[in-house]
C-alpha cells in the first residue's frame, strides 16, 4: 500500500512539473498576440510514459526510490555495438580433378573439377548455405548451383573452366553476417585456347600500275688491272665494264666517277676522275679505262676504290672495287764463304749470307745444301720469316766422300708476299786432297839434312810430329783471318750499295 502511494505521489509530482514547464514556455513568448491559454492537462499517454519511466527507475534502485545519480544518468545514451566485418576471408582452396579427364594438374579449357574453399569464420559463426556464381571463366551445371557445406569448407562440384581469366566467385550465408560474397584466383588455370580462331587472311595487295617508262639500272659488271696484282711504283690501266639491266627506256647522260676517299698512295697517271659516257640502252655493256699509278712507298695490301654511277633519268649507284698492291721483291744472297781446299776426313764449314731489301716480308724461309762428293748431303734448316730490311746467315758443314772435287750448291726456298714459292741458289766447289801421312820416318834418308853427319844424333819421332802440327795450326789461323777480312770487306760493299739505292 505504501509503495502504491509513493508511485502516485511521484506521478503527480511529474505532472505538476510538466505543467509548470509548459506555463513557463507560454510566458516566454512575449511577442505572441494570442491570449494565454489555460494550463494543459496531462494526457494519458504522458502519464503512462512517466509511470513506465518511474517504474524502471524503481526497479533499477531496488526499493523504488529515486536519487540524484539515477537522474544524472537518465539523460545519457547507450554505447553502440561494434559492427561485424563485411569482408569474407578465405583461408585456402583446392582443385580436385578426380576422374573428369584432366591429363595433369593444370586446369585447361573445357575441363571439369571440384573446387573446395576453406573459410576463416568468426567466433560462433556458422555457414547456413552457399551458392556458386557463374561467370565467363567458370560455370557450374546450373545457374544457381548450391554448394555443399562441411564445417568451414564449401564444395562446388562439376565446375567447368572456360578460359578468359582465373577469378572464381561465390556467395555464402552465415548466422552472424548474413550474405557474403567471396572471390578466389585459381592458379592452376591454363588459359590457352585449344581451338584458336583462324587468323584473318591478309588481303593481297592491289598491284600498282607499271610506270610508262621503266629505266634500267647501271652497274659495274667487271674490272681488270693487267694481272693478279699491281706492283708498287708502276703505272697500270684500270678497265671498268659497265652494264645496264632490262627496261624500256634509255639512260641519258651517264657519268662515271672514281672516289678514292681517304686512300693515299694511289692517283691518276693522266686524265680525269670523272668520265662522261652518254646514252646507254637497256641490256648493253660499255668499257672505260683509267691510267693510274701507285707510290713506290705504298704499303702492300689491297686498295679500295668506289665507282660512282649516275644518269639523268635513272637511279644513282656506287660499286666498290678492290685492287691488290705488292712491293717488288729484293731478296738476294749477298755472300758465300766456302773452303777452297780440304783434306780427306777434315770437316770444313760453309756460310751463306742473305738480305731482304724489299718492303714485304719473306715467309717460311728454309735452306738446304746439295752436291756431288759430299759425305753429309741433304742438310736442311728452317729459318722462318725474314722481315723487310733484315740480314741473316746460315751455316753448313762440308766433308768429302772421296778425293777429288766437291761440286755443290745452297738452295734457299721461301714464299713471297703473294704466297708464291720461290728459290735462290748459290753454287760452290772445293778441292779434296789426300789425308797427310802422319807415320813419316825421320830417319828416312830423304827426310834427313845432307849436312848432318852420321854421328849427329837423330830427332825423335814426336819432335817431327809437333813440328807438323804447329805448321798446320799456323796455316789454319792465317786462313781464318783472311776469310774474316774478306767477309768484312763484302759487307761494307753491300752497305754502300744500300745507301746508293
Amino acid at each position: 500500500m505504501k509503495q502504491s502511494i509513493k508511485r502516485i505521489s511521484a506521478v503527480l509530482a511529474m505532472a505538476m512539473a510538466l505543467s509548470a514547464f509548459s506555463a513557463f514556455g507560454v510566458f516566454a513568448e512575449g511577442e505572441s498576440t494570442a491570449p494565454a491559454s489555460a494550463p494543459q492537462s496531462t494526457s494519458t499517454s504522458q502519464i503512462a510514459n512517466v509511470e513506465q519511466q518511474t517504474e524502471s527507475v524503481s526497479q533499477g534502485n531496488g526499493d523504488g526510490s529515486s536519487n540524484g545519480e539515477s537522474e544524472g544518468n537518465s539523460g545519457s545514451s547507450e554505447a553502440e555495438p561494434t559492427p561485424l566485418p563485411s569482408q569474407l576471408e578465405i583461408g585456402s582452396y583446392n582443385v580436385d580433378f578426380k576422374d573428369y579427364g584432366s591429363r595433369d594438374n593444370m586446369w585447361e579449357w573445357g575441363e571439369k573439377a571440384d573446387v573446395e574453399v576453406y573459410l576463416n569464420l568468426l567466433e560462433g559463426e556458422t555457414i547456413q548455405s552457399s551458392r556458386f556464381i557463374n561467370s565467363g571463366a567458370f560455370t557450374a551445371d546450373s545457374v544457381n548451383f548450391q554448394g555443399t557445406v562441411n564445417g568451414n569448407k564449401v564444395i562446388f562440384p562439376h565446375v567447368t573452366y572456360n578460359g578468359g581469366g582465373n577469378e572464381l566467385s561465390f556467395e555464402i550465408t552465415t548466422n552472424l553476417r548474413g550474405v557474403l560474397t567471396g572471390t578466389q584466383l585459381i592458379a592452376q588455370c591454363l588459359d590457352v585456347n585449344p581451338n584458336p580462331p583462324e587468323p584473318t587472311p591478309t588481303p593481297e595487295p592491289v598491284p600498282t600500275e607499271k610506270p610508262e617508262y621503266d629505266y634500267p639500272k647501271i652497274l659495274v659488271k667487271d674490272f681488270s688491272f693487267g694481272g693478279n696484282s699491281v706492283e708498287a711504283g708502276k703505272e697500270f690501266t684500270l678497265e671498268l665494264t659497265l652494264f645496264t639491266t632490262s627496261g624500256n627506256a634509255n639512260l641519258q647522260d651517264v657519268m662515271v666517277g672514281l672516289n678514292f676517299g681517304e686512300l693515299k698512295g694511289v692517283s691518276l697517271a693522266s686524265g680525269s676522275m670523272n668520265t662522261y659516257v652518254g646514252e646507254m640502252a637497256p641490256n648493253t655493256t660499255k668499257t672505260i679505262s683509267y691510267k693510274m699509278i701507285t707510290d713506290a712507298t705504298i704499303e702492300p695490301g689491297a686498295i679500295s676504290i668506289n665507282v660512282n654511277l649516275t644518269s639523268k633519268n635513272g637511279e644513282a649507284a656506287t660499286a666498290p672495287i678492290s685492287i691488290p698492291v705488292t712491293q717488288p721483291e729484293r731478296f738476294d744472297i749477298t755472300n758465300m764463304e766456302a773452303p777452297e781446299t780440304i783434306m780427306m776426313g777434315e770437316e770444313g764449314y760453309l756460310s751463306v749470307t742473305f738480305v731482304n731489301k724489299g718492303k714485304s716480308a719473306i715467309n717460311n724461309l728454309s735452306a738446304e745444301i746439295q752436291g756431288e762428293n759430299l759425305a753429309n748431303p741433304g742438310q736442311s734448316q728452317f729459318l722462318g720469316n725474314i722481315a723487310a730490311g733484315t740480314e741473316n746467315s746460315v751455316d753448313f758443314s762440308v766433308m768429302a766422300a772421296a778425293e777429288g772435287t766437291i761440286n755443290g750448291k745452297v738452295i734457299l726456298s721461301y714464299e713471297d708476299a703473294k704466297g708464291e714459292v720461290k728459290t735462290l741458289e748459290k753454287e760452290f766447289s772445293c778441292t779434296v786432297e789426300p789425308m797427310m801421312d802422319m807415320n813419316v820416318d825421320p830417319m828416312d834418308p830423304g827426310m834427313m839434312d845432307p849436312t848432318m853427319t852420321e854421328t849427329t844424333p837423330g830427332m825423335p819421332i814426336w819432335g817431327w810430329a809437333l813440328i807438323v802440327l804447329g805448321v798446320v795450326a799456323v796455316v789454319v789461323v792465317v786462313v781464318v783471318v783472311i776469310k774474316k777480312k774478306q767477309k768484312a770487306k763484302k759487307l761494307a760493299q753491300l752497305e754502300d750499295e744500300d745507301e746508293d739505292i
